[in-house]
């Protein structure tokens, strides 16, 4: 391999590793039971988790609505809640697979809901249609445009305004949202980007010594 590849894969590499820090919470982990506000995944401390009504937070074996062994669950059927994400550091990409959108409890009209804010900001809502067969199969995202980032997400099953549905016959004012293989990207540390920086610079002295020597 010529020395200008080799500086270049250097570089590349670095670059890499210190700017994307992708990771991924699964659950598998945790210890199965009722959660506190504000409770963290073990190996995640930039990720906080509230039940935005009472404190249902609940992670356990939900077969045929979770995946795997361990899915987070936010309690219960009756109080309209919400899963509240807060992040210590800045984040610029979510991603979450959600389930137990069961049809006997939700109708056709119902959706899944995905808010984002910095700070007291709204920066992005959308919504995704349920397939209403209680697997967590779908997957709602949001990736932030260049620039830009979050500290806060709400994920909720809501109707098609936004609003904790209501289902007459059965009298709930909401359904329990179930949430599994959670994608979160945060912005580096400054230090991460200066040593890009630093590597970046030693890879152009290296080729400029190479072109000198050569």
């Amino acid at each position: 391999m010529a020395r200008r590849e080799f500086f270049w894969l250097v570089a590349c590499a670095a670059s890499v590793g210190a700017l994307a820090q992708t990771a991924v919470i699964n659950f598998e982990g945790e210890t199965a039971g009722v959660k506190t506000n504000r409770y963290t995944a073990i190996g995640h401390p930039d990720v906080r988790f509230t039940d935005t009504e009472g404190a249902g937070l609940t992670i356990g074996r939900f077969s045929g609505r979770g995946i795997g062994n361990r899915t987070l669950a936010v309690w219960d059927d009756l109080d309209g809640s919400k899963l509240q994400m807060e992040f210590g550091r800045p984040m610029t990409a979510l991603s979450l697979s959600y389930g137990n959108d069961d049809v006997s409890y939700a109708s056709t009209s119902d959706r899944a809901w995905l808010e984002i804010w910095n700070g007291d900001m709204l920066l992005h809502r959308s919504s995704l249609a349920m397939n209403l067969n209680r697997a967590a199969d779908q997957t709602i995202a949001y990736t932030a445009p260049g620039g830009v980032s979050f500290t806060r997400a709400y994920f909720w099953y809501g109707d098609s305004a936004g609003s904790p549905f209501t289902r007459s016959a059965f009298g709930f004012t909401g359904m329990i949202e179930m949430v599994d293989n959670i994608s979160y990207t945060v912005i580096p540390e400054p230090q991460s980007a200066l040593a890009v920086g630093a590597v970046l610079g030693l890879a152009a002295w290296g080729f400029r010594r190479w072109r000198n020597l050569a």
